[in-house]
C-alpha cells in the first residue's frame, strides 16, 4: 500500500484568511505601543513585492509610491499583532479591507467590549475576487488576556515597523542585535553565526529604553497616526 509518512504543513507568522476559512484572534496590537501597530501605504510592483511607506495624517500617498503600484492604487494598511487562539502563538496580521477595519473599530469604540485584546474575534472569509466577504464575531467574555498569552507576546519582542526597511518583525525589539546587524549589511560584512538566531530567541525586553528611541526617530520624521485619542484600540 502506498502510504507516505504525513509531512508537517508549513505555517507562517503572519496571518493570512484564504476562502472559507475563520480564525480565532486576540488583536494584541494597540496604536499606543507603535512596535505593535503600524499605518501605511503599501504599493505592488512588476518585481511581485509589497513596497511600504508610513502614513502621515492629512497626507496623500506619495506621487513614487502611486507610480510603482501595477494598478496605480497603493492601499492604506493596518499591520498589528494578534494571538491566534488554535495555533496558540502570536502572529502578524495585515489589514487592507475596510469591512474587517470598520467592525474592529466598532467593538473597540463600545463600552460593552473595549480593548480588543480582552476578547476573541472570529475573523472569516467566504468567496474569492469580486465575490471576496469578510466577517468579524466578537466572542464574550470581555476580559484581559492570559498570562501566558501576553508573556509570549513579550517574548516574541516583535516590532511591525521594520517592515518599512523590509525587516523581519520578530524578534526586532532587540534594539542592539537589530543596530548591529544592519551596520554589518551595509558594510558587506558577514553577520556571525548565531547573531541571526538571538533575535529571534528573545525574552523579556526593557521596553522603555526602546520606545524611547523609536519615539525620538517617530518624531524627527513627523508620522501621526490615523485617528486621534489613541484610537484604534
Amino acid at each position: 500500500m502506498f502510504e507516505p509518512i504525513p509531512e508537517p504543513s508549513m505555517s507562517s507568522d503572519y496571518l493570512k484568511i484564504g476562502p472559507d476559512e475563520k480564525h480565532r484572534i486576540r488583536i494584541m496590537g494597540t496604536s499606543k505601543d507603535p512596535a505593535t501597530f503600524i499605518q501605511g501605504w503599501e504599493s505592488w510592483g512588476d518585481d511581485n513585492k509589497p513596497h511600504r511607506i508610513p502614513y502621515v495624517l492629512n497626507q496623500p500617498c506619495p506621487k513614487e509610491l502611486r507610480d510603482l503600484d501595477r494598478d496605480g492604487k497603493p492601499k492604506l494598511f493596518w499591520m498589528f499583532t494578534v494571538w491566534h487562539v488554535e495555533l496558540k502563538k502570536p502572529m502578524v496580521f495585515e489589514v487592507t479591507q475596510s469591512t474587517i477595519k470598520t467592525p474592529i473599530l466598532a467593538h473597540a469604540k463600545n463600552p460593552a467590549w473595549g480593548d480588543p485584546s480582552h476578547y476573541v474575534l472570529e475573523i472569516g472569509r467566504t468567496g474569492s475576487g469580486l465575490e471576496t466577504e469578510y466577517t468579524v464575531i466578537a466572542e464574550p467574555p470581555s476580559e484581559p488576556p492570559p498570562k501566558a498569552v501576553t508573556d509570549a507576546m513579550e517574548a516574541a519582542a516583535i516590532d511591525v515597523r521594520v517592515v518599512f526597511d523590509d525587516g523581519n518583525p520578530f524578534g526586532a525589539l532587540v534594539v542592539d542585535d537589530q543596530v548591529n546587524i544592519k551596520q554589518l549589511r551595509e558594510a558587506g560584512e558577514p553577520i556571525p553565526m548565531g547573531k541571526e538566531e538571538t533575535v529571534h530567541s528573545v525574552g523579556s525586553i526593557t521596553r522603555d529604553a526602546i520606545e524611547t528611541l523609536k519615539a525620538a526617530k517617530d518624531k524627527a520624521e513627523g508620522l501621526a497616526p490615523e485617528m486621534k485619542d489613541g484610537m484604534p484600540y
